[in-house]
């Protein structure tokens, strides 16, 4: 007659062989970790060398003598109050101003510092049109 009340013996066997297949993938996975921080560190040691490199070289080449600022000078009239401004393609800047209660929109150009166009703005009735 089978040992139908002990069953013990066949479960240990199927535990022990798991047991040996979770170790071995553990130690697996534990020299896959170690060989990723290995190349991890020796990566941040090779980028760390050529910044530091690289700074040495920087530093001698980049000599600041010059003034970059560009100044430039506009008078408006006294009535006129400056809404906002912003810098656009070549070098030119658009002010929006109100000026005796219209909208005034003016281009300068910074390269020559003159006026490029005056644009005012009218409300109506109409829907946007051009006045030739």
């Amino acid at each position: 007659m089978p040992n139908l009340f002990n069953s013990k013996t066949d479960k240990t066997s199927y535990i022990q062989s798991n047991i040996k297949v979770i170790k071995i993938i553990a130690i697996i996975l534990g020299l896959l970790i170690i060989i990723g921080l290995v190349i991890l560190f020796w990566g941040l040691a090779n980028s760390f060398s050529k910044q530091k490199n690289d700074k040495k070289t920087s530093s001698k080449i980049i000599k600041i003598n010059q003034d970059f600022t560009n100044k430039f000078d506009f008078h408006e009239p006294a009535d006129a109050q400056l809404i906002s401004s912003s810098l656009g393609p070549d070098n030119q800047v658009l002010l929006r101003y109100l000026y005796k209660g219209k909208n005034t929109l003016i281009i300068l150009d910074v390269n020559t510092k003159q006026v490029r166009s005056i644009i005012t703005l009218k409300k109506g009735n109409d829907n946007f049109n051009f006045k030739k």
